[in-house]
């Protein structure tokens, strides 16, 4: 099996959103996915309510530990929009099932949903891609790296930059790429 890789061009994750029609079900997991770098198993949990009120609370279900993100103002604009289109009420989950409304979306339905849209620009994507991508975005956009390795809830600053991608190779750009007084 592969390891995830993170998506490490924004051009390609505009690509991967186009996929899918804005405001469908399906964009809003991959727009869902990309803003808040929660495991997909926390994700499917998401429940109206809370995201109405632009935060996601939970436990993690990998971890066990009480979690509560802000959303974004983009973000909490697409749920506004694709609660009001599909008519949910407070207590349904934000990503329900077509089978059954009381219920979210399987792993799988999910990981078919995020597979279909790499598929369609010609890249492997899965669900911990898109949490990996969260993680390298922030990254490169100069969020601290000990920030990153609290959100992801990670033993060391090293275990995250493996985990977001960041190889030696960019370490190298960086002390080739500088020339310090001289």
């Amino acid at each position: 099996m592969n390891t995830a890789q993170p998506i490490t061009d924004m051009k390609l994750i505009k690509d991967v959103m186009e996929v899918y029609k804005k405001g469908s079900k399906q964009y809003l997991l991959l727009a869902y996915s990309l803003n808040t770098g929660l495991r997909i198993s926390d994700i499917l949990r998401t429940n109206v309510k809370d995201s109405l009120r632009g935060i996601w609370k939970n436990r993690e279900e990998k971890t066990n530990k009480e979690k509560l993100i802000e959303l974004n103002p983009k973000l909490q604009l697409l749920i506004r929009d694709y609660v009001e289109a599909e008519g949910l009420v407070e207590g349904d989950f934000l990503f329900y099932s077509n089978k059954d409304r009381s219920k979210p979306i399987s792993r799988v339905q999910a990981h078919r949903i995020v597979a279909y849209a790499g598929d369609m620009v010609g890249i492997t994507l899965s669900c911990h891609s898109l949490r990996k991508t969260f993680g390298y975005m922030a990254y490169k956009q100069d969020v601290d790296l000990a920030l990153l390795q609290y959100i992801f809830n990670h033993s060391s600053q090293a275990v995250t930059l493996r985990y977001i991608g960041v190889t030696q190779d960019e370490a190298n750009k960086v002390t080739t790429g500088l020339s310090i007084g001289i």
